[in-house]
């Protein structure tokens, strides 16, 4: 049954990180749903999990606050109501039990990001320790702000270098968007020398000793491997996206062009600047350094 879904969101374009937090959090109700209804219904009928009342979601939802963190609760009560609204729409379910219980408030905070120390601290280990394209990565995710999996699907054709310009163009990013960066002077430089040493006619721009191209997981565990050597906790794929859009903040970027960088667009193709607003919140270390301004010695 939710299988039916899944694959309507598949055609609808979502990504496979999406298809998968959408299983989670159904397998996350089910299971709570048959540990908490054991038993059939009165009349024999099956309770299954779709059945659910507005009481039972209710119950799950306290449940699940007082065992999962707040964006899991929160996330996991969005997809329960596009479930569903997807069964009633169906007439599987007789109405949409999560539709009027209140959603799960997270509070908002800061993006992890890197300060300048650590991304030189990465930069640093890379060098010492990792291979040119290694560092081309890196580099790229520092200073375009790509997502992993835009990074993976990068060709060769979406890459334009001349002395003084470069241009990055992502096809099909977050969405199917379409954006173009500009490559900045490092980038460029380094670029310039992982292309002139490739040895493969592979037609995307990393690619790894199995395959043609390198793929998400291999590029999260290369980044997992210099989290370890560096020490920095924080430190993901991901992070390094966030260390460009803030460091745009930091730098006073209107809000509009980081958005237009960073591929936080609308339907209509205009820049969120909710999303992008994210960049000028103050960071854990912002927060420190206020309370210690306190201090008396």
């Amino acid at each position: 049954m939710i299988d039916a879904l899944i694959e309507e969101l598949r055609q609808q374009g979502k990504s496979p990180t999406t298809l998968r937090s959408y299983m989670d959090s159904w397998g996350r109700f089910s299971r709570w749903y048959e540990q908490t209804n054991p038993h059939p219904t009165p009349t024999g009928g099956d309770a299954g999990p779709q059945m659910a009342t507005q009481l039972d979601i209710a119950n799950f939802k306290r449940f699940a606050s007082s065992n999962f963190k707040p964006n899991t609760v929160a996330l996991t009560m969005i997809h329960l109501n596009v479930i569903f609204r997807w069964l009633a729409q169906r007439g599987l379910t007789p109405d949409n039990p999560a539709e009027h219980v209140d959603r799960v408030s997270v509070p908002q905070s800061a993006p992890k990001w890197l300060t300048r120390g650590e991304q030189n601290a990465l930069v640093r280990t890379v060098r010492q320790h990792g291979s040119l394209r290694e560092l081309t990565m890196v580099t790229l995710m520092l200073h375009t702000g790509v997502r992993v999996q835009e990074l993976c699907d990068i060709q060769m054709r979406d890459v334009t270098l001349t002395d003084r310009k470069g241009l990055l163009v992502i096809r099909y990013g977050k969405h199917g968007k379409y954006r173009e960066v500009p490559l900045n002077v490092d980038c460029r430089r380094i670029l310039l020398r992982f292309i002139e040493s490739r040895k493969s006619s592979s037609e995307y721009l990393f690619y790894s000793q199995r395959s043609d191209k390198m793929s998400p997981r291999g590029v999260s565990f290369l980044i997992a491997k210099y989290a370890n050597l560096t020490g920095i906790d924080h430190l993901t794929c991901h992070a390094l996206r966030h260390s460009f859009g803030h460091q745009l903040a930091v730098l006073k970027v209107p809000l509009d062009v980081i958005a237009r960088l960073m591929g936080h667009m609308k339907k209509d193709g205009s820049p969120n600047l909710a999303m992008t607003s994210r960049y000028t919140m103050p960071g854990e270390e912002d927060l420190a350094r206020a309370v210690e301004e306190l201090s008396w010695v």
